[in-house]
């Protein structure tokens, strides 16, 4: 690593004195400062404290956590004095670390518990006994140590044999029972198997992977299944007392492989009648492990037989939360308690009995992909910051891989958004939104890339055909008809017509008295249109626009898109076309967009191939979600085919644009504006703007 000790000059170092050792000088020790453990170094930096990082051997570097852990430490290197890894010789450890005089061990997260513990008892600090660390990282050992204090644990089984593995279930164990390996993080390799052969399955599929750590699985860790919902009891201990630090309710979902996926973990102030219960459960856990010193996390299932216990870990809670929205919401962190625990224990003890109180409602939603595939786009980015409660996310994950993979644990989740609001039910509704995202509009988050034959050409609005973009004159009357049923429009009312093509529905409209203004992206098509209505004595506003550009704000009673004129752009370009849509209208306006049905659509789409078996003509990506349509056109004296790609929207999907969009959706008709169907051919769809923005 950097910076090492001998190549370090003694005046660099910071004075700083701490609690009841005036004039003590000397740097932190932070073992494994990665995921929520980052969030030492702001705090510690306030405080003038400076800081020497030991990394730990626990985790391979060719690992998927290590190369995390390069990376992190190649961007904090420069806030560090020192950085040292871990050998095979504790005392070298220790005779490098001395010069730094250190003052205080911390641990950052799961992988440095075990070497926290050995440091800063060698260094004689304060610190948990490293005699029992290995049932504070070893889930089999640590649900002994549960047993033997006579805390509520689960029956637990370790072996490497698949026989042995199935004799156990048989006889003790039962079924559903979870594998899963004894010493790893983040749901990695949690299986939930209900039947013989899922238990084969997943053993196989355990045997021949390593952990996210890089560990290989000699071991495998069969517990029985308990059926509850999960909480987690973070805490922050000094001499053996213990003090909550934050409360949290998990939502998970079991994929069909029987993997568990973090759906969020909600901020609490209590878990209802049986929190008191609940928190002396937690704090016998610590004290069954030996937790006497620094921050816990403790997952527990609150069952029908009362709480157990998943895992505990002695270090901060993981996920890298952010530390302002928790300290907003609480007035501290479990980092801030812990380092009043280290370096002010008479303050931390003085104020253990304080009131936990929970100012602000907190959701951290793991966004979940049913889908994986190479990122064309993250329209999430920009569709969730929509919500009322949205505070930010952390989306660098599929952002600098390009890529999402079928979230199979809390590694594979490919983004985080954090939901922060005094209002509980706000909060709620927007967390029930994304979920809703998840399962009904995966591409509206994550946009994956078409197959690499299948790209709509860039220029291909300007290259079609005039003639190709119009419906014939005959059918402008009926459309009318439906727009003016559809949205309840009357004489006087003031109607936007984006795009407006060359007015032949729009004039129907002007005829039953209505004040219209007309947008279209082609000129020709608006000179058209003016002269439509000149010729008819009609005074109407024509411009040349892109819908992209729109500036109107709060204008028009009615907007109307329509004849399939929505889904051209990707989804987060589709998505500013209708919000500016919908600042265009008036408070209590009424917008139609008109689609076809994706239903219709691929049912009546036939494969046609070629002699050599490609597939040719009109394709349809379910990747992408677009139908690839070749226009054939003449350029030059030749014949050549214009690729277009519009995005077939389903209904669920526009109805979660119109939410974002802030929009209330009104109906859903067909093209005769009966109630729309699975055999219906086109989508009339109408939304509200309300009276009053609640944002």
């Amino acid at each position: 690593m950097f910076n090492p000790a001998k190549n370090r000059q003694a005046g660099s170092c910071i004075t700083m004195t701490i609690e009841n050792e005036p004039g003590r000088t000397g740097h932190i020790v932070m073992v494994d400062g990665y995921s929520t453990g980052a969030y030492y170094l702001p705090l510690l930096r306030e405080k003038g404290l400076p800081v020497v990082h030991v990394r730990s051997a626990s985790v391979a570097s060719e690992s998927t956590f290590g190369r995390s852990v390069d990376q992190i430490l190649e961007r904090t290197k420069r806030a560090y004095a020192a950085c040292f890894d871990e050998g095979p010789d504790m005392a070298d450890l220790v005779l490098d670390l001395n010069p730094w005089q250190p003052m205080s061990v911390l641990v950052g997260c799961e992988t440095g518990v075990e070497l926290a513990d050995e440091l800063a008892h060698a260094l004689g600090l304060p610190g948990n006994d490293p005699a029992t660390s290995p049932a504070r990282r070893d889930k089999f050992l640590m649900h002994q140590a549960l047993a033997r204090a006579g805390v509520r644990s689960l029956k637990s089984h370790m072996t490497d044999d698949l026989s042995d593995l199935l004799a156990w279930v048989r006889d003790e164990g039962g079924l559903p029972v979870v594998l899963k390996p004894p010493k790893s993080a983040a749901a990695d390799g949690v299986h939930i198997c209900r039947t013989e052969e899922e238990i084969r399955r997943a053993f196989l599929e355990l045997k021949q992977k390593r952990t996210i750590f890089g560990s290989t699985l000699d071991q495998i860790l069969a517990q029985e299944f308990a059926l509850g919902s999960e909480v987690v009891v973070n805490t922050v201990s000094c001499q053996g007392r213990h003090r909550v630090s934050d409360l949290w309710r998990y939502s998970k979902a079991i994929t069909p492989e029987g993997r568990s996926v973090y759906d969020a973990a909600w901020l609490v102030q209590d878990f209802g009648p049986e929190t008191d219960h609940i928190l002396d459960y937690a704090r016998s856990v610590l004290d069954a492990l030996d937790i006497g010193f620094g921050p816990a996390h403790a997952e527990i299932m609150l069952t029908a037989h009362g709480p157990v216990l998943i895992e505990c870990g002695a270090r901060p809670m993981g996920g890298s939360f952010p530390q302002d929205m928790v300290r907003d919401c609480l007035g501290s962190t479990q980092l801030d308690l812990a380092l009043m625990a280290a370096l002010e224990p008479g303050t931390f003890l003085a104020r253990l009995d304080e009131p936990y109180a929970v100012r602000k409602h907190f959701c951290v939603k793991c966004l979940i992909s049913s889908r994986k595939g190479a990122l064309d786009a993250t329209p999430a980015v920009s569709l969730l910051t929509a919500l009322p409660s949205a505070r930010g996310g952390n989306f660098l994950h599929c952002l600098e891989d390009g890529h999402v993979d079928c979230t199979v644990d809390l590694l594979s989740s490919p983004a985080m958004l954090f939901l922060c609001h005094e209002n509980q039910e706000l909060v709620r509704q927007d967390h029930e939104l994304v979920r809703d995202l998840e399962s009904e509009g995966q591409n509206l988050l994550f946009e994956l890339s078409p197959g690499a034959d299948l790209r709509p050409d860039p220029d291909w609005v300007r290259r079609v055909p005039d003639e190709l973009w119009l419906k014939s004159e005959e059918v402008g009357a009926p459309d009318a008809d439906i727009i003016w049923q559809a949205l309840g429009l009357r004489s006087g009312m003031e109607v936007l017509d984006c795009p407006c093509g060359d007015g032949r529905v729009g004039i129907h409209l002007a005829r039953r008295g209505v004040s219209l203004t007309g947008v279209d992206l082609n000129p020709r098509f608006v000179d058209r249109a003016r002269q439509r209505f000149v010729s008819e004595g009609f005074q109407a506003e024509f411009k040349v626009c892109d819908m992209r550009a729109l500036t109107f704000e709060n204008r028009f009673d009615a907007v109307v898109n329509w004849f399939n004129s929505f889904g051209y752009f990707d989804v987060e370009t589709d998505f500013e076309v209708l919000k500016n849509l919908a600042r265009a209208l008036k408070p209590g306006g009424l917008l139609l967009v008109e689609a076809p049905s994706r239903t219709n659509v691929l049912a009546n789409t036939t494969a046609k191939f070629d002699a050599h078996g490609r597939e040719i003509g009109q394709r349809w990506d379910e990747l992408a979600e677009r139908m690839f349509l070749p226009v054939p056109v003449e350029e030059i004296g030749r014949i050549v085919e214009v690729v277009s790609g519009p995005r077939l929207y389903t209904l669920a999907q526009y109805r979660l644009l119109f939410r974002l969009a802030g929009l209330v959706f009104v109906a859903a008709k067909d093209e005769n504006l009966d109630t729309y169907g699975d055999h219906s051919h086109r989508m009339v769809l109408v939304a509200r703007k309300p009276s009053i923005n609640w944002k």
